[in-house]
Order: C-alpha cells, then sequence, then structure tokens
C-alpha cells in the first residue's frame, strides 16, 4: 500500500509536468493545495493571492468535510480582502502572515484574543463547522515579493479529529507551498511578460500613428481581418484545412503579430509611405514643372506680340500659330500631370511622349547655387555651370537628384510604370519586413515569440516562392502566416485612408485578390475560404464605406 510520502512524490511529479507545459495557473493552484491538504490529513486550505495595489483577496479554498455545502458567495463575503500594512488593532491570520512575511501557527485560533478571528465565526454560524489549528504560509519568491498566502486549517488525526499542526506536517506543508511559490511567481513573470510585449505594442503603434496614420490605422484592421479568417478556416469541415485548429497561445501570438506586422515601416522614411504621386518628396514637385509651362506659354505670347509689331504675317496666321502653341503646351501638361498620378500603368508610347516633351527648353536667368544649403552645393559637381543663364529642359534628370540612394529626377519618377513608387523606393519599403523581423527577434527569445516572428515575417511571401524577403513556398509557410498575407492585401485595397490610391470597391478588390490567387501570390485554400464564407462582407458590413459595398456573387471570384 502506498505511503504518503509516496503519494506525495507521485502528486509532485504529476504537478512538476503541469508546471513545464504552463497553460492554465488556477488548476496547478488547486492541484497544490489539495495534494497538500489530502496527504498531511488537513481539513481544509484557503488560499489568498496578492494584487498590485496590496490588497489581500481569497482566490481558492477547499474544506473536505463541508465542501459540498459551501457557497463561493458567502465565502468571499466571510473572508473579504484586507488591505495589507492597516493600522488596526486586530488582524487576521491571513495579514500577520503577509505583513510581517513569517509563518503564523495557532493551536486554537479563538485563544487568542489579539486575533481578528470573525471570518472563522462566521463561518461557524453559517455552516456549524468550528475551526481550530490554522498555518499560515507566505509566499514569498525569489525577489523577496509577496506573491499570496496559504493559510491551512484543522489538522488530523488517524481518527479524524482535529489536534495541532505537528512539525514534520507543517515542514511537509512548507515544502510542497514552495511549488506554489514557483507557480505564482512564473505565472507573475508571464504576466509581465505579456503585459511588457504588449506595451511594446502600443509603442510602437503610437510611433507609427505619429508619423503615418494611414500605416497605423492598416496595423488596427489587419487584426481584424486575420481574426475573422482565422476563424472561418477553424469552422470549415472540408478540403486539406479540415484539421487545422488553433492553440490559445497560438491565437494570442497571431493577434500580436497581425499588430506588430509592420513595424518595420517606422524606419522608412515618411516622403516614401505616404508618397501619393510620382513626383512627391516633401512637396508634390508637379508645381515646379506646372510653372515651367508657365513661362513657356508667356514666352510663346511674347514672340506672338513681337511678331505682331513687327508685322511679320497677317493677325489670322500670327494668332493661329499661338493657339496652337498654347493647345500643344496645355495637351503636354494635362499629360504629364496624368503620368503623376500613377493611377494608370504607362505604355511604351507614353515613356516616348514623356522623353519627348522632356526635350522642350525654357531659359533660366537666376543663378541656381543661391539658398542652397552646404550640403546642397557640395553634392554638385560643376557649381559654375549653374551660375549663369542657361536654357534647361522641361523635365529634368540632374546629378544632384541623385541623393542618398534615391533618384528623385522628375523624368525618371514620372516614367515608373505602375503606381508612385519607383525601384530603389520600392526595394526601401521591401526592407520594412526584414526590419520588422530584426526589432521581433532583439525581444527574449521564447516559443510565443519565434511564433509572432514566423506570422509577421511572411505576409509578404507569395506560396509561388516569389514573395520576399525569403522566397518561401506556400509548404513552407503556416496557415497563420498565409492567412495574415491575405488580409494584408484585402485591408490595403479596401482602405480609404492611403495618399496615393482612391479605396476599390469589393468587385473591384476581389478581382485583383483573385487574379493574385490565379498566379501564386495568394494561398488557393485559405482564398476559397475568404470567399466562400464571406469573410470579405463581414469586415466590410462593419469597416467600409457603403458606397464601396456592392453586389458580390461568391462563386464569380474563385
Amino acid at each position: 500500500m502506498p505511503t504518503a510520502n509516496d503519494i506525495i512524490l507521485s502528486n509532485v511529479l504529476s504537478i512538476n509536468q503541469e508546471l513545464v507545459s504552463f497553460n492554465e495557473t488556477q488548476p496547478i493552484i488547486e492541484k497544490i493545495l489539495t495534494t497538500a491538504i489530502d496527504c498531511m490529513s488537513v481539513d481544509g486550505y484557503f488560499f489568498f493571492k496578492v494584487s498590485s495595489d496590496k490588497q489581500l483577496s481569497l482566490n481558492d479554498f477547499k474544506i473536505k468535510s463541508i465542501q459540498n455545502k459551501l457557497d463561493t458567495k458567502d465565502t468571499s463575503i466571510i473572508f473579504s480582502p484586507r488591505k495589507l500594512n492597516t493600522a488596526k488593532p486586530q488582524k487576521t491570520a491571513t495579514e500577520l502572515c503577509a505583513n510581517n512575511l513569517e509563518i503564523v501557527c495557532v493551536d486554537n485560533i479563538h485563544n487568542h484574543s489579539d486575533l481578528d478571528t470573525s471570518g472563522f465565526i462566521k463561518l461557524e454560524e453559517l455552516y456549524g463547522y468550528s475551526t481550530t489549528s490554522v498555518l499560515g504560509i507566505p509566499l514569498i519568491d525569489r525577489k523577496n515579493i509577496l506573491q499570496g498566502v496559504a493559510l491551512f486549517i484543522n489538522a488530523k488525526d488517524n481518527n479524524g479529529k482535529n489536534i495541532n499542526f505537528t512539525p514534520q506536517t507543517k515542514d511537509t506543508l512548507i515544502s510542497i507551498c514552495h511549488l506554489l511559490t514557483i507557480t505564482l511567481e512564473n505565472n507573475h513573470l508571464r504576466e509581465a511578460y505579456s503585459s511588457l510585449l504588449e506595451s511594446f505594442i502600443e509603442v510602437i503603434i503610437r510611433a507609427i500613428n505619429t508619423k503615418s496614420p494611414s500605416t497605423s490605422n492598416h496595423c488596427q484592421r489587419v487584426p481584424i481581418i486575420v481574426k475573422l479568417l482565422t476563424s472561418a478556416v477553424i469552422e470549415e469541415n472540408n478540403g486539406p484545412l479540415k484539421d487545422f485548429d488553433m492553440s490559445k497561445n497560438d491565437w494570442h501570438a497571431l493577434n500580436l503579430a497581425s499588430y506588430l506586422h509592420d513595424c518595420g515601416k517606422l524606419t522608412t522614411p515618411e516622403h516614401i509611405i505616404e508618397k501619393a504621386t510620382k513626383l512627391e518628396t516633401v512637396n508634390n514637385r508637379i508645381h515646379e514643372i506646372r510653372n515651367r509651362f508657365e513661362i513657356l506659354r508667356r514666352d510663346a505670347h511674347i514672340r506672338y506680340l513681337q511678331k505682331r509689331l513687327a508685322d511679320i504675317d497677317s493677325k489670322e496666321n500670327l494668332q493661329a500659330t499661338f493657339v496652337s502653341e498654347v493647345k500643344q503646351l496645355e495637351d503636354d501638361f494635362s499629360f504629364v500631370a496624368r503620368c503623376n498620378t500613377g493611377d494608370t500603368p504607362l505604355s511604351d508610347s507614353d515613356k516616348d511622349r514623356l522623353d519627348k516633351i522632356a526635350t522642350q527648353t525654357f531659359t533660366r536667368y537666376f543663378n541656381r547655387m543661391q539658398g542652397l544649403s552646404w550640403g546642397e552645393k557640395n553634392e554638385i559637381s560643376i557649381p559654375e555651370s549653374y551660375n549663369h543663364p542657361a536654357q534647361e529642359p522641361l523635365l529634368q534628370d540632374r546629378i544632384e537628384h541623385m541623393r542618398d540612394g534615391y533618384n528623385h529626377g522628375e523624368l525618371y519618377n514620372l516614367k515608373t510604370e505602375k503606381g508612385t513608387i519607383n525601384k530603389e523606393e520600392r526595394k526601401k519599403i521591401n526592407e520594412h519586413i526584414n526590419v520588422t523581423i530584426n526589432m521581433l527577434k532583439a525581444l527574449p527569445s521564447t516559443p510565443e515569440i519565434e511564433k509572432i516572428i514566423e506570422y509577421a515575417g511572411c505576409h509578404h511571401e507569395w506560396v509561388n516562392g516569389n514573395g520576399y524577403p525569403n522566397q518561401l513556398t506556400g509548404d513552407q509557410m503556416s496557415v497563420p502566416a498565409k492567412v495574415m498575407a491575405i488580409a494584408d492585401v484585402f485591408e490595403a485595397l479596401t482602405a480609404k485612408d492611403r495618399p496615393y490610391k482612391a479605396p476599390k470597391k469589393l468587385s473591384e478588390t476581389l478581382s485583383i485578390m483573385q487574379e493574385m490567387k490565379n498566379i501564386g501570390h495568394l494561398d488557393p485554400d485559405i482564398y476559397r475560404i475568404f470567399i466562400t464564407r464571406q469573410v470579405y462582407l463581414d469586415y466590410a458590413n462593419q469597416y467600409l464605406e457603403t458606397d464601396q459595398i456592392d453586389d458580390i456573387v461568391p462563386e464569380d471570384y474563385l
């Protein structure tokens, strides 16, 4: 027959195994304290936790002889929360134990007039249960911080009679409570780490919001889509994803990753993140080019007036020539302005026309070197070429446009084929994912952080292996990572706060995403669930403008 020590050892080993996995704290607390009273013939325990504001509150209790009669509500009132270190004439055994950080062992609680025994008196009044022996053990962690108090009541002999706590019983309960202290300390550290991580997220979001409100809004909306889509995938009963599920820790990691997936954009220059037109740096330089067209129009007018005064040709012919020149300038500027917006892709003929427009010149009379900073002047290799009047092209790519690895040339940027971002700027934007990964890798390495890094770091990977930064294929990506990719695309296309594009309707968005699925950008199985379970509509009804939500036939977008 197993001895008490055998039972203790068996239960302690079981508890240690649970501490390793450490998914839920409360069941471990209950198991440790139940093991303690069962093995040492003690009738009951009360466990009090210490809050951050130094208040003792009842967290768990058990009295074997009357457990079926006990009411949680009554017990919480009997042992109501007590503030530590208050100047009261009488203190409960629990308060005394907590305030002095010492073990309290009382043979008969009712024989101590200096103790507040009101709780035990009330317990007897309600349930007819008499408390005699009491052992209070402060649970002090390795940093000498009080985590709680374990209060044991009514030690028993072999006949079930109340006795005093023996030295052996006392020592064994103290040893078992060390496990409880470790559990509480680990839980405190885990909560503190989780709180620190969430505070880190909040700091990052605030920083992004200050730098780029649209990026901040994106980082707060993507988690909503991620949650909707992941839930839909879990609910799927057919196909290759029918067995997919997420643990509580997986959900937590995915939620944090979805908030942090673009944190690397903190290092992306603002003029790139918010670049609404091709000529935009700090400001939209289309105005500078428009002024040059104004100069050319004024020059045409001057030529017309000079020819009229010189009576070179008839008034009608001169007017026709002037009107034709103005019309051509207006057409050319309208074309340049249209190219600047990046709304439609440029063709080769469009680029040729830009080159032709760029060959037109105007006369600069004022010194280009005046008013420049020392750094700007230092970048100009032949400053004397800017000192005197000169003929300059209408659209310019100058040496000083090449700066800090970027090409700010006017013609160069206007010839960007699609969108407003040129290839150097695109490369810089793409670097944000590497920065995100490196920022997250700087956090203490835990299994949860590893998952956060994976989920956040894969949202620009393509299932066909053509994404970035690591060209992973779908087989190398987890389901949550592929969910992140779809959520990121959907939010970006439907967002109404992007300075470089108008928000798209659902039909436009789903057509684009369907093509992205077809070319191997998005995972086809998760995309199918996104469409068939109408995740897009759940999000749209809450967060999109009414005019963005048009009629959708899901089958048309599979």
